[in-house]
């Protein structure tokens, strides 16, 4: 004869209520799976703002007037956008006090029918030789070899690889590099040496079929590095109060916009996650008082047969443990194919940097996630099974007939 154990005990309730076992699974999976994908959006913003803001290098960005929010959303996500200012701005900058170093760049937004991406992409013109941004990976990735005019970076979203050859605006240019997944609008960049980008603006008329119509003395941006003992506030403050035509933002102001589009969006998330949860630990607490009330003459039976106050405890607290834990596993795992599948529809449709968090971190808070789901069930499951523990066998068989 098969030996009755409460885990084989629990499993026949399980099949002999489906019903009752799924309703109780679904509100911990929508719960558990609501509070996961919250969670691991926000740290893959985090996330992405550490690795971009380590990517960027730069202190400050210099724009002209009236584009910051278009300046912003093109480093945080990568959406193309062109804007330029006269390139003697630079000068400007570069004489104030607390300004360590100064580089211009240039924007440019990829035809929509390039062979080598889908969308749009940001083609950026960028000065080798003044550069702190993206130099340092070259030291580290070409072992010091220079940077030919006609040579491109391309960042982790664009289709290209090492040794290819991409046609823009009818100028060919080689791909030497592949820059490391950032989250940010980096990784949906191509970055030109200004000889290069200025070569195609020029040819453009005779070689593309649209016209780039960007001047020799234009620019788009200008990234500055503030001196090790200079403020980057009152550097920001007077690189605007010595001109008239552009705007400064600095890194920190990045991470401040993103902040702002995700308080809405995860303020609800949490709020609807939070009372979801208490919703499901009424749902558990009504269902097994029903339950225990259902089962009186079974539990009855079982005390007369031998079973201890403390088995009839755990009976209850198990199945209720086994129908959270279930349905927490469940509300993770989905949570998780839904974010691996749709990460670069949750960056556009919010407008926020995400690169999902490392492994290791996915799996604490899984498993953190895993024990609060169990920890539902058995905060909603403890009034039952203490009352359930407390019944008298002859009684329960009496009053469950």
């Amino acid at each position: 004869m098969k030996e009755i154990t409460l885990y084989t005990l629990a499993l026949q309730n399980l099949r002999r209520k489906p019903y009752r076992a799924v309703v109780i699974g679904l509100c911990v999976a929508v719960a558990t799976g609501s509070l996961f994908a919250a969670t691991i959006v926000l740290r893959g913003v985090q996330h992405s703002l550490t690795v971009g803001r380590a990517r960027l290098g730069a202190d400050l960005i210099v724009v002209p007037i009236g584009h910051e929010v278009p300046a912003q959303e093109a480093f945080i996500t990568g959406q193309p956008s062109t804007f330029y200012m006269p390139d003697d701005i630079k000068e400007i900058i570069t004489a104030l006090p607390g300004v360590q170093q100064t580089s211009t760049q240039v924007f440019i937004e990829t035809l929509s029918n390039a062979s080598c991406c889908i969308g749009e992409f940001f083609l950026v013109g960028f000065e080798p030789e003044t550069d702190f941004t993206i130099s340092p990976w070259l030291a580290t990735h070409l072992d010091g070899e220079a940077l030919g005019p006609f040579d491109i970076i391309v960042g982790d979203r664009i289709l290209l690889r090492e040794d290819e050859t991409v046609i823009f605006y009818g100028t060919a240019f080689n791909v030497v590099g592949v820059l490391e997944k950032t989250g940010m609008g980096i990784d949906r960049t191509i970055y030109v040496p200004m000889e290069g980008m200025r070569t195609m603006i020029a040819d453009s008329s005779e070689l593309a079929e649209k016209t780039l119509t960007v001047a020799p003395e234009e620019i788009s941006s200008i990234l500055v590095s503030v001196a090790p003992n200079a403020d980057i506030l009152d550097v920001a403050e007077r690189i605007e109060a010595n001109l008239d035509n552009a705007k400064v933002f600095t890194a920190a102001q990045l991470n401040q916009a993103v902040g702002n589009q995700l308080q809405g969006v995860l303020g609800v998330t949490f709020g609807v996650t939070i009372a979801m949860w208490l919703m499901s630990l009424l749902t558990i607490g009504l269902v097994f008082s029903l339950t225990v009330n259902e089962r009186q003459r079974e539990l009855g039976i079982l005390r007369a047969m031998g079973a201890q106050r403390q088995a009839i405890f755990r009976l209850v607290m198990g199945e209720a443990g086994l129908f959270t834990g279930l349905g927490g596993l469940v509300g993770l795992a989905s949570a998780a194919i839904l974010l691996a599948g749709f990460s670069r529809l949750i960056q556009l449709r919010l407008h926020i940097p995400y690169l999902l968090p490392n492994w290791f971190e996915i799996v604490g808070i899984s498993f953190l996630l895993l024990v609060l789901s169990l920890l539902t069930g058995a905060l909603a499951s403890l009034h039952p099974a203490l009352s359930s523990s407390k019944m008298e066998p002859y009684a329960a068989i009496r009053q469950g007939e």
